[in-house]
């Protein structure tokens, strides 16, 4: 009998035990799920309770209407992985497994911001909703709160369902709108990232939408601590923003056990195959869902996607046979809005969210990047869906892989591949306009007066650290491939002519320290094939963050990795 174990019984836990059931011998693979908690929560359903649009019964079901009767179920806590044992200690045994699927999601991690667990104002002034009981208070805070600033704020990429925070801000306008408390509360959006969102054309349409609504957006706010005693948040930057309720999203990371058995990243992240679902380092092991690296959003539809990969690639290596499935990073999210509209996002690793029709051209019936009412139906049905077909591994009625047709790349100067950007259309030539006679009238000068404050010099400015990152094709005489969002493709490209050339576009000057970092990130990503995370140019490298903001400026992670010749961190997608 073959030991199938499979970590976590959630959204993407549940989903594939229900898959690989219905594939599987009973006679010959058993499938087991160890999970901590016998109740499976709907996580999406959490925003809503803090505006009371849901109660939490109704996030919460038993695990047992979800799970197949020939899977057994383990209620425990998982200790540590021995993946060269190939065993797992959990709270009360050891089990064996010959195949494992990892599939234990995130947590949220306010520890990791100084002052932000505080008793003086953790759920007291300052709140999550990523948790069924941190939704719970803050639904009695938003009942009580009147006037003042709120804050809704993202420490730090990656999070779990990157548009969520942003769904709140609009839901919160909405919900102080219909209450007559919005002229007497001031709202703000402060994010890490330089927009509303990571991708520009979403960037630029959500943005709009924010400042239609009035809701200020604050970008490339890099939390360092929470003053507790003045409600304020302060950045690395020296940026200070002071509220009255703050509803943050905290650092978000892998399960302890991840980094007690050596699987993780920095932040207890699997490394995973983005395409294949399998572990780098061990390929009797495959990651699902949330724990692992993956470069695309931590969110439920994501996890159905990968499911459809998963599985017949499992089966394929069950049997010897090569992973041919590939998993292109597809993500379908709506963007609750409020006033009974929602936006909806489709994209995936290269292809930005774009307007268009989902999940037929021309018909729809969803609306791309556009706040519709049939729109926010769709998401009020998708809690219907979750429970009725996806947690129980049943197909939904769309694509693995993000179709292209229906969107309006052209609108967006993009090909139809929706990556390559089309050439600039040829300006036309206007023909002169017929000449005019028109009278000379002579202007005396005026009296020379001297200026009440002191003209200004003539000497060039100093230029700052630049914050974009520039598409470069040709770097001090040397040729290079990049991305289109000017990484580099080939990373035997690089040196260190290359480096000072790319410093001198940001107008970073490469000092001593500053090289110290840069080959730093090198050889981190020469070692593991990928950038490291800010967190880990602290842990591992040992360079204070708040200096590393001082050398590099803000998104020091995602400059030093276009330094060094890198990819974009995972964090930064």
């Amino acid at each position: 009998m073959q030991e199938i174990v499979i970590l976590g019984g959630g959204t993407a836990g549940s989903t594939v035990a229900n898959r690989l059931y219905r594939k599987l011998p009973a006679h010959e693979y058993r499938i087991t799920v160890v999970d901590r908690d016998n109740n499976h929560h709907y996580q999406p359903g959490y925003l809503f309770i803090p505006f009371g649009l849901y109660k939490p019964r109704r996030v919460v079901k038993p695990r047992s209407h979800f799970l197949p009767r020939g899977v057994r179920f383990l209620m425990d806590t998982i200790k540590r992985v021995d993946p060269v044992a190939k065993t797992i200690e959990l709270g009360s045994q050891i089990i064996p497994y010959h195949y494992l699927i990892i599939a234990t999601g995130c947590t949220i991690r306010p520890d990791q911001v100084p002052g932000m667990s505080d008793p003086r104002v953790w759920r007291k002034s300052v709140y999550d909703f990523y948790s069924l009981g941190g939704a719970v208070r803050l639904h009695r805070a938003m009942q009580q709160f009147k006037r003042g600033h709120l804050v809704v704020h993202i420490s730090e990429m990656p999070i779990k369902c990157p548009v969520a925070p942003l769904e709140f801000a609009l839901l919160a306008d909405w919900f102080f709108f219909m209450r007559r408390r919005r002229l007497d509360i001031d709202i703000t959006f402060v994010t890490p990232l330089d927009g509303a969102f990571t991708r520009p054309v979403a960037k630029a349409q959500l943005g709009e939408l924010l400042r239609h609504r009035d809701i200020e957006l604050e970008t490339d706010f890099n939390v360092e601590y929470l003053d507790p005693k003045r409600k304020v948040l302060i950045g690395y930057d020296g940026r200070e923003i002071p509220f009255d309720l703050l509803v943050t999203t905290p650092p978000t990371m892998g399960q302890q056990y991840i980094a007690d058995s050596g699987l993780g990243n920095d932040s207890n992240y699997v490394s995973v195959n983005k395409h294949t679902l399998q572990s780098t380092a061990y390929p009797d092991i495959f990651v699902l869902g949330d724990a692992g690296d993956f470069p695309t959003s931590k969110a439920g539809a994501v996890t159905h996607f990968q499911a459809k990969t998963f599985v017949p690639n499992f089966l394929n290596y069950l049997r010897g046979k090569p992973l041919t499935e590939s998993f292109d990073g597809h993500v379908t999210c709506f963007i609750e809005s409020g006033f009974h509209k929602a936006l909806l996002l489709d994209f995936n690793y290269d292809v930005q969210p774009v307007t268009g029709k989902f999940p037929l051209p021309l018909v729809g019936p969803l609306s791309l990047l556009k706040e519709t009412h049939f729109n926010h139906l769709a998401k009020i049905g998708f809690y219907f869906a979750y429970w009725g077909l996806l947690v129980r591994g049943l197909p939904l009625l769309l694509p693995r892989n993000m179709p292209r047709f229906g969107k309006d790349f052209a609108r967006w100067g993009l090909r139809d591949d929706g990556v390559t950007a089309l050439p600039p259309k040829p300006r036309q030539a206007v023909s002169p306009s017929p000449q005019v006679r028109v009278p000379v009238v002579k202007v005396a000068p005026p009296t020379p007066q001297v200026a009440p404050y002191p003209t200004p010099s003539c000497e060039p400015p100093t230029p700052a650290a630049s914050n974009q990152i520039p598409v470069l094709h040709q770097v001090n005489g040397i040729p290079i491939d990049v991305t289109d969002e000017g990484f580099m493709i080939h990373p035997e490209q690089w040196n260190d002519e290359v480096a000072k050339g790319l410093a001198a576009a940001l107008h970073i000057e490469l000092d001593d320290a500053a090289w110290e970092v840069v080959r730093f990130v090198r050889r981190e990503f020469e070692e593991y094939g990928v950038s490291p995370t800010l967190g880990r140019i602290a842990k591992v490298g040992g360079f204070k963050v708040k200096t590393v903001f001082e050398m590099f400026g803000t998104k020091p992670a995602k400059k030093l990795a276009f330094l060094a010749g890198a990819p974009k961190p995972v964090g930064c997608v």
